[in-house]
């Protein structure tokens, strides 16, 4: 592989890359500030659904993809939209991680909250009009993963980052990071700090899918279809939202699957390669940087 093709890419199309790593085997290979602290964004997704997976390994029966929300939040919420109700008695942990809460307006992004009090944004989303059956409707929005971070937090009663730190990063050695939170609770769906070669070891963990932090199972659930995402697919590359999985994309050949994120933050995984691609940047043109990691997949 051509490394230094791609990294001049970046530089002559000015791109604002922050970090490229590209891991094949035993070789890694690197550009930019690789120890510095970067948001990773909706990347923060894959990272708080494979900390349920945990969860789910150790209280099996009280927190699985088909426990109700509505019981382990009621008592932390103020309901006052009471149409709400029927359908929160619905809603499973299955459908915070695939976007099919029932919502029809996307919620929690972080432009949209600006003016929010934080401590009051989880009963801005309980009480946000749901207008389909949960599970029916799929919408992209940051809603569903911060009420997994609020149900989790409930559930295990202290909390979630100390949870996620003692068993998700200090097994991976991830020492230095920052998740920011909504009012008391993890923001869950975004604003996760990680280093880039920390990032990696999240990739690397999917890739090995060794039962060792993470349930097999639960990553193999993870890469699981469970909606055709036909408005955000682009059929002419390899490298493509084909569909949604559980906090993860997937791409439709070669059991591609990945965590992505606004302005070139890309976890993709590459099983039969044995590799991992990762990108992260503040970089706008989306386009520019999915046509490199286009151009890196079809080189590896």
């Amino acid at each position: 592989m051509n490394f230094k093709h791609f990294t001049k890419q970046i530089a002559d199309k000015n791109l604002d890359v922050r970090a490229l790593m590209i891991k094949i085997d035993d070789e890694t290979l690197q550009y930019g500030e690789i120890n510095e602290l970067y948001d990773i964004r909706s990347i923060s997704k894959t990272v708080i659904t494979m900390a349920a997976g945990i969860l789910n390994k150790l209280l099996p029966n009280e927190f699985n993809e088909n426990t109700n929300v509505y019981p382990i939040i009621k008592d932390v919420v103020n309901l006052t939209n009471k149409t709400n109700l029927e359908y929160l008695k619905m809603i499973k942990v299955k459908h915070l991680l695939t976007h099919t809460i029932g919502y029809e307006e996307v919620l929690l992004m972080r432009n949209d909250i600006i003016e929010h009090n934080p401590f009051d944004l989880v009963n801005f989303v309980i009480n946000y009009p749901i207008s389909q059956k949960p599970g029916t409707y799929y919408l992209y929005s940051n809603a569903g993963f911060y009420l997994l971070s609020v149900v989790m937090q409930e559930l295990i009663g202290k909390d979630l980052i100390h949870f996620i730190d003692e068993y998700l990063f200090k097994p991976l050695n991830i020492k230095d990071y920052k998740w920011e939170k909504y009012g008391n609770y993890l923001a869950g769906a975004t604003r996760l700090w990680l280093k880039p070669k920390d990032l990696l070891k999240i990739g690397q963990l999917m890739l090995e899918n060794d039962d060792t932090i993470v349930p097999a199972n639960w990553i193999n659930y993870m890469k699981v279809k469970s909606i055709h995402t036909p408005n955000v697919d682009t059929p002419d590359r390899t490298f493509r939202r084909y569909a949604y999985g559980h906090g993860l994309w997937l791409s439709k050949e070669d059991e591609l699957f990945f965590a992505h994120g606004t302005d070139g933050q890309i976890l993709l995984i590459v099983p039969n390669k044995n590799a991992i691609i990762l990108t992260l940047s503040t970089e706008s043109n989306m386009d520019e940087i999915e046509n490199i990691v286009e151009s890196i997949l079809n080189g590896l």
